[in-house]
């Protein structure tokens, strides 16, 4: 069944009508596309057209095609007005070159191209072959920023293992950086312990503070 108001189009198998027409349910899954490019896929759909506030589950699968980015999870809540979606568990968000971030939950925010993801926060580049978890980042697309909260690990180049907390990363230039004690082991089992550091991923050039350094023979 086919539906629409002025900002979503809903195709939707089976729909209830509730509240004068305030009120829809999708079940049986579907397909709901709004004038600002999002594709939005899942089993059931519940939207509030008072308060503009389309709540999915089941199988969610989100498409920004103007932003470019995919958003997988087992269920969200968008909201229009804003341009954001909350997801919640198993979520996972696919860049358009292939890197794939994965957390318990989503803070989307169409706008202004930003994604919090907080929860086992894992972010994976195969082609710049590096591998970040956090317990929480914050990823500014515009800026290929990512700020990390708390504790964080990164793997570089297969090679160097980062143990931190409170990590800037920026993508453009490849540059990992952080204020706070930091550890860092490369494939020598050469540990490096540092009071902050900043890594130059393609230069290959690591500086830091206070700097001690523990080799195995």
């Amino acid at each position: 069944q086919a539906m629409s108001n002025d900002q979503f189009n809903f195709d939707i198998t089976e729909v209830e009508i509730l509240e004068e027409g305030n009120k829809f349910k999708g079940i049986k899954r579907g397909t709901v596309t709004t004038d600002s490019g999002i594709i939005i896929d899942a089993d059931e759909f519940d939207y509030d057209k008072i308060k503009n506030i389309l709540k999915v589950n089941g199988n969610l699968e989100f498409i920004d095609s103007q932003n470019k980015i995919k958003i997988y999870s087992d269920s969200g809540t968008y909201l229009k007005q804003e341009e954001k979606i909350f997801t919640e568990g198993n979520s996972k968000g696919v860049d358009q070159d292939g890197t794939i971030i994965t957390a318990h939950s989503f803070n989307y925010d169409k706008n202004l191209n930003i994604i919090i993801a907080t929860g086992n926060v894992k972010i994976e580049d195969n082609k710049k072959d590096y591998i970040i978890f956090a317990k929480k980042i914050t990823y500014f697309r515009n800026q290929e920023k990512i700020i990390t909260v708390g504790e964080t690990k990164a793997i570089i180049e297969s090679k160097y293992n980062f143990n931190s907390s409170n990590v800037l990363f920026l993508r453009n230039e490849m540059q990992l950086s952080s204020s706070n004690y930091s550890t860092i082991q490369d494939d020598s089992q050469t540990v490096y312990e540092l009071e902050k550091f900043k890594y130059f991923v393609n230069e290959k050039v690591l500086k830091g503070k206070n700097v001690d350094i523990i080799t195995t023979a």
